[in-house]
């Protein structure tokens, strides 16, 4: 009896001691550590409820706002959706993060945000698993200078038939709808070689569901936002999939017969004809989780930077009248 006591004693005295070992380790790495002004909220959720509720009220810059003045005019930290992260604000923060790429920073995505984008059976925890959202070597050779001069042509073609059929006949138009559209079509055209509407519109139908799914808490159970985006992945995917294989086998057609690839300028086709740096070609999944990155890219970003051009250019008419000069003359 005498040695169990003795041995727990022993025992907890050790585990005291380690305890209080590890506590002063981790307060000094943390004090060894600078880091930027701020906090990271509550467990887990860190500060997400109070950039929602930012969101909900049509105001989200005001999270932003309160934490410069707050706490730094040019970073600060927080915490959103399980992720630590630093706010870098103002021209010199952009560019320092813009003028850093794969220098002092790199490109990085959440795992919950890759988990919606991604390929089901692409494993997001395995640390082999390439960056499927960077930019691959067959997008450098789509936006070179030769090649954007062919697509300059469908855009405008394209951009005219948008403003006859939802600009021209209305006095007053609602512009974002409108430039999302027109943006998603676009990308449709250019990456994937889809003109026929049905076709761009089941694709469509899906993305407000995976930006939803974004700004959501990464809890993958039936009825949950997070859970109605990874449906809406898995049914986009299959959509992508379709498209690949069909275009394989045009390419392949036309590899036999010793025709002519010219008339395949998209993405896809790109994709699917030129490797990476390393000689190395994308499978089918790793080509639909990049090609549905992009799509995503253009459904939300592109039409929002259209919508406050618009929006400023008819607020500020002496810029207007600036801009419609240069355009004519």
């Amino acid at each position: 009896m005498d040695l169990l006591f003795s041995f727990l004693i022993y025992f907890m005295l050790f585990s005291i001691s380690l305890a209080m070992i590890l506590l002063a380790n981790s307060r000094l790495k943390s004090s060894s550590t600078k880091l930027p002004p701020g906090r990271k909220g509550w467990p887990v959720i860190g500060e997400s409820l109070e950039f929602a509720l930012a969101a909900r009220s049509g105001n989200p810059e005001r999270f932003v706002k309160d934490r410069m003045n707050k706490y730094s005019r040019e970073v600060f930290r927080t915490s959103l959706i399980g992720e630590n992260m630093a706010v870098f604000c103002g021209a010199a923060g952009n560019k320092f993060l813009f003028s850093n790429e794969d220098k002092l920073v790199t490109s990085w995505w959440p795992n919950f945000m890759r988990k919606i984008l991604y390929f089901p059976t692409i494993n997001i925890d395995n640390p082999s698993t390439p960056n499927l959202l960077k930019p691959h070597t067959a997008l450098h050779q789509f936006v070179q200078p030769d090649a954007v001069k062919r697509y300059v042509e469908i855009m405008d073609m394209m951009a005219r038939k948008n403003m006859a059929m939802y600009w021209s006949s209305n006095e007053e138009v609602k512009v974002y709808p409108i430039s999302k559209k027109y943006t998603f079509e676009l990308s449709c055209r250019l990456f994937l070689n889809i003109e026929d509407p049905e076709s761009v519109a089941k694709i469509c139908d899906g993305f407000d569901c995976i930006a939803e799914g974004f700004f959501s808490l990464p809890i993958d159970l039936p009825g949950t936002t997070f859970n109605s985006a990874i449906k809406a992945r898995n049914i986009l995917h299959r959509e992508i999939m379709e498209i690949i294989k069909k275009r394989k086998e045009v390419l392949e057609d036309k590899k036999r017969s010793d025709d002519q690839l010219a008339d395949h300028q998209d993405l896809l086709s790109h994709l699917l004809l030129f490797p990476d740096e390393n000689g190395k070609f994308p499978s089918e999944p790793e080509i639909s989780t990049y090609i549905l990155g992009l799509l995503l890219a253009s459904h939300e970003t592109t039409c929002t930077v259209i919508t406050f051009v618009l929006k400023y250019l008819a607020e500020l008419p002496h810029v207007y009248n600036a801009v419609l000069k240069a355009l004519l003359f």
